[in-house]
């Protein structure tokens, strides 16, 4: 309900000041039954019910009484009716935002009263009818109808009104990538069905497989943000086995300078090499990027395993400054996973007489650090939720050289009384 106040701006409209508030020359749906002071007195009867109607709509909204809201609503399709372009486009926007709202919440509400209100709204507001189309299909999938949204998009696709404006433009690009998904959707039902074997089937398939294709393919050339259909195509050319052309796909989308920083595209890209057993240093140079990019991703873990097998030093270096960037985020502070990660690594560099690079680290970090995860408050939290957690924190202190001053003021009695499971987790390190 916020979101819809937001855009249609309806949320000040009040009686005691709609005077003063409502005549700005903002564009707002709901101006055309909202008038100043000096606009009342020319207001007509029915203009002035279709005021008080609408502001019973949104009361009846925002307390959440679905069933009064649609018979307002119902009442209020009047404005339909106007004479003037500009207010009937407005009250068919206003209908179409707030029938649906009130549809999706409504107990008794049935995908064909959906469905009519589409249709409707369709034929009233030409202006708006790609986008309609466009959550009708949208609508239709979620209620399986393949079929039926598959038709609303070949019918959105195909429409046309007036001179082709730039907003025209990017709907129809987005209504014909749709029709691409939609089409790999069919394909990958069917394909999931188990009988891909079957003669008929398979030629089935086929088909779908080029009319998706060749839409997805014409669509993700187009610099953007195309995350689903990228995935649709990569899964369809991985199925017949055309690795080189996906893999192609996936390094444009990732590497192509025209396109917007999108750190999926480089998600998807390693993936797609782990997939394929692809050599060690380009999922590390893979990964490299996707950590300039967000340097707290939950492949960050396993950028430092394979940093970590790396015979070089400065990737072992990398390797602790990851991990240790990686537990600086609020999200990553308590996850066992990451400190364990980064017990590993230390203990790597320890046996492989690397120590320097622990100190350097360390001394760089040391203040922050025991700020930011050494303090008692920390440790009291540690042993009522995470035992673990703690004797892996005390552990990595150890191996960073600061463990006989934090155990002394921090971890103290904390550790004598997991004493049995800490001398347990020192011999398993």
């Amino acid at each position: 309900m916020d979101d819809i106040e937001a855009e249609l701006n309806l949320s000040d409209v009040n009686d005691a000041s709609e005077d003063e508030r409502v005549l700005r020359k903002t564009r707002s749906p709901s101006s055309s039954h909202v008038l100043s002071t000096n606009a009342w007195s020319k207001e007509s009867g029915f203009h002035k019910s279709a005021r008080l109607c609408l502001k019973a709509i949104r009361d009846a909204m925002l307390h959440h009484r679905w069933q009064e809201a649609a018979q307002y609503l119902a009442a209020y399709s009047q404005t339909l009716e106007e004479t003037t372009v500009h207010r009937q486009s407005l009250a068919c926007e206003i209908i179409w935002r707030l029938g649906t709202e009130v549809l999706q919440h409504h107990p008794n509400s049935q995908l064909e009263d959906f469905n009519a209100l589409y249709e409707r709204m369709k034929n009233s507001g030409v202006k708006n009818y790609a986008k309609i189309c466009l959550e009708h299909s949208f609508h239709l999938l979620l209620n399986g109808n393949f079929n039926d949204a598959k038709r609303q998009l070949s019918v959105a696709a195909s429409w046309r009104y007036g001179k082709q404006s730039a907003r025209q433009s990017m709907e129809l690009k987005l209504i014909h990538a749709y029709c691409g998904f939609l089409d790999y959707f069919i394909w990958s039902t069917k394909k999931s069905s188990g009988t891909s074997s079957d003669a008929n089937t398979n030629r089935e398939m086929h088909s779908y497989f080029r009319q998706a294709s060749v839409t997805l393919q014409e669509i993700i050339t187009q610099p953007g943000v195309w995350d689903p259909f990228v995935l649709s195509y990569v899964d369809m050319l991985e199925f017949y086995n055309d690795q080189e052309g996906a893999l192609t796909v996936l390094q444009n989308y990732a590497y192509n300078k025209d396109y917007p920083s999108n750190p999926n595209a480089h998600v998807y890209l390693y993936q797609f090499l782990k997939r394929h057993n692809a050599p060690t240093a380009k999922l590390i140079s893979t990964l490299k990027i996707l950590h300039c990019l967000v340097p707290c991703h939950e492949l960050m873990l396993e950028y430092c395993s394979l940093l970590l097998k790396s015979e070089v030093v400065e990737d072992k270096q990398t390797c602790l400054s990851v991990a240790m960037n990686l537990l600086d985020y609020p999200s990553w502070k308590y996850d066992l996973n990451a400190w364990i990660c980064l017990r590993n690594v230390l203990m790597v560099l320890k046996k492989k007489k690397l120590k320097h690079l622990i100190d350097n680290e360390w001394e760089k970090r040391k203040d922050l650090w025991i700020a930011l995860h050494y303090r008692n408050c920390h440790a009291k939290k540690d042993f009522q939720e995470n035992s673990q957690l703690l004797l892996v924190k005390a552990r990595v202190s150890k191996l960073f050289g600061e463990h006989m001053k934090l155990r002394r003021h921090i971890f103290g009695y904390r550790l004598r009384r997991l004493q049995p499971t800490y001398i347990n987790a020192k011999e398993s390190t």
